[in-house]
């Protein structure tokens, strides 16, 4: 092993607990995989011959698990069958933006995402605005402007804080009357089998309190309306939906 990789192994061994991993582009760790690489993916995908959405569920939850996802989502939200703006953070493969682009026909479609080397692909989605992203933030989102803002498969992944700066935007740029939804793992999703695989395949994700987030997202002015379960490796999330209030 070399003096660099000692140095990498060493790092990674204290900042671990904080579900952070100093990687070259993409983690091997089955415990800490909140990044895809889009190269190797799209290549599988094809020798596989699915679309990366399909080759996503099959590896990595249930097949269809993305398409009842949305379905489910939408189906809370009711905001018809065509809106003005959208906005993802960390859409990644893309796979939920595909479905959710092709349901509401949004004339802007926001993308906030870190992974550099899945921008290319997420520029073909149609009326994709890439936008500047830091990881915390959707600074470049007018407040009040858009009438769907989601999350997928991401704030079990993230620390909690990032997770509730996240909410926060969310509640900030969402249209009195639009909706904000994310899934993330709750203590719902812990059963005593879930959790002993986790232990045991040294999983990691990072669980939120369902009621906390209620009440937190509560005085921010978003109403639940709605939530439902998602398949994720080993286990589940749980994905919540609320409405924005009228002033």
């Amino acid at each position: 092993m070399t003096v660099k990789a000692l140095v990498t192994k060493g790092v990674n061994r204290a900042v671990r607990p904080l579900g952070v991993q100093v990687v070259r582009g993409w983690s091997a760790d089955p415990g800490i995989r909140p990044y895809v690489p889009a190269k190797k993916t799209i290549a599988a995908a094809r020798r596989s011959g699915l679309t990366v959405c399909d080759y996503i569920d099959k590896h990595n939850a249930e097949p269809g698990t993305t398409a009842a996802t949305v379905q489910a989502m939408l189906e809370l939200a009711r905001l018809g069958d065509s809106v003005d703006r959208v906005c993802e953070i960390g859409p990644g493969t893309g796979r939920y933006a595909e479905l959710v682009i092709a349901a509401l026909k949004p004339a802007v479609y926001e993308v906030y995402e870190t992974a550099a080397d899945w921008l290319p692909h997420l520029r073909k989605l149609p009326n994709a605005e890439l936008m500047p992203a830091d990881g915390h933030t959707l600074s470049h989102t007018a407040p009040d402007s858009v009438d769907l803002v989601h999350a997928h498969k991401l704030f079990g992944y993230v620390p909690m804080v990032t997770t509730v700066g996240y909410m926060w935007e969310m509640a900030r740029v969402v249209r009195p009357g639009g909706v904000v939804a994310f899934d993330i793992v709750t203590e719902d999703c812990m059963d005593e089998t879930t959790t002993k695989r986790w232990v045991t395949e040294g999983a990691f994700y990072s669980m939120t309190p369902r009621q906390w987030t209620i009440d937190l997202l509560d005085r921010s002015g978003l109403s639940l309306i709605g939530s439902a379960f998602a398949p994720v490796s080993g286990g589940r999330t749980e994905l919540l939906v609320f409405r924005k209030r009228q002033p």
